[in-house]
């Protein structure tokens, strides 16, 4: 448990690289839903065009 008290200590680096660690992970989830939401459209415009 000596590690965990360690971790604890610094308190203000862990919650900023929790903090961190949060906003990237929804930057690349919110990017990965905009790439599939511009392929849908894609497909969708396409087919309209198409006849």
């Amino acid at each position: 448990m000596e590690w965990l008290s360690r971790i604890l200590s610094h308190e203000p680096t862990v919650l900023a690289l929790s903090i961190t660690v949060v906003v990237t992970i929804f930057i690349f989830a919110a990017r990965k839903a905009h790439v599939n939401h511009l392929a849908k459209m894609k497909k969708i415009d396409d087919s309209f065009n198409s006849k």
